[in-house]
């Protein structure tokens, strides 16, 4: 989870891997464990 607490209506989602152009990205590529960005709640 990101240190910054998600703001109010928010939460964090965080995924290994996300599709880019049709292909599979991996955190680990980028040596991190996830990819986390912000979603509706």
């Amino acid at each position: 989870m990101p240190s910054t607490p998600a703001p109010p209506g928010k939460k964090w989602v965080c995924v290994a891997w996300i599709t880019r152009g049709g292909r599979r990205i991996y955190a680990k590529s980028y040596g991190k464990k996830a990819f986390c960005f912000l979603v509706d709640v």
